[in-house]
């Protein structure tokens, strides 16, 4: 397999390390932004593909960035999140909830939502359950990738606490096919309630 030259892989980790800074300190989420971004930034030529580092090469960063420079605070703040991953879950178990993202994978931030996957007949369900609770919520969609189809998925985002809960909301028989994650290129990662206590007892 041929290298890129030396300049190239230098330029593309220095693109990888701007874009951490930029989801970390911005809390930007979508790595093409940050890559784009962090290309203005070093007024680097977008042109060469050779110098734009992957998802994956970018949450390394982040992780390392994380370790950092918030070791100290960043893990008080994960295991905030991620309590409050429980009582979301506990809240829509009806639902089936499973925990994905960021707050899962351990490189949240204080941007960093708390992001659900929700099994429900229909959005609406899920809708009528917060609004009989007296719980305001957002509609919007996730852009969200099947093997090699994308597809919009409904979402609802609301306040629990200190953290915002964002819910995507999937067919009762859409379980078992997770989507691809922008970072693995693998389906993604996803934990039912009893493995988020699991880990958080492992901290």
């Amino acid at each position: 397999m041929n290298r890129p030259p030396q300049n190239s892989r230098r330029l593309r980790q220095l693109v990888a390390t701007e874009a951490a800074r930029i989801m970390v300190e911005e809390g930007i989420q979508d790595f093409r932004l940050a890559k784009d971004k962090a290309l203005r930034h070093l007024a680097i030529s977008g042109d060469s593909q050779q110098v734009l580092p992957s998802n994956a090469e970018i949450n390394a960063e982040v992780e390392i960035r994380l370790r950092l420079f918030q070791g100290d605070r960043q893990p008080v703040l994960l295991r905030q999140l991620r309590e409050a991953a429980l009582q979301a879950m506990d809240l829509l178990a009806d639902f089936d909830p499973r925990l994905v993202g960021s707050v899962l994978e351990g490189t949240a931030t204080e941007h960093s939502d708390v992001n659900l996957h929700l099994f429900a007949d229909t959005p609406e369900s899920v809708a009528f359950f917060l609004m009989d609770r007296g719980i305001d919520y957002e509609i919007g969609s996730q852009h969200l990738r099947f093997g090699n189809n994308y597809r919009e998925l409904p979402s609802l985002r609301f306040e629990l606490g200190p953290a915002a809960i964002h819910c995507v909301i999937f067919a009762p028989d859409e379980g078992r096919e997770a989507p691809v994650s922008r970072i693995t290129g693998k389906p993604m990662r996803r934990a039912r309630r009893k493995q988020v206590e699991a880990l958080m007892s492992a901290e």
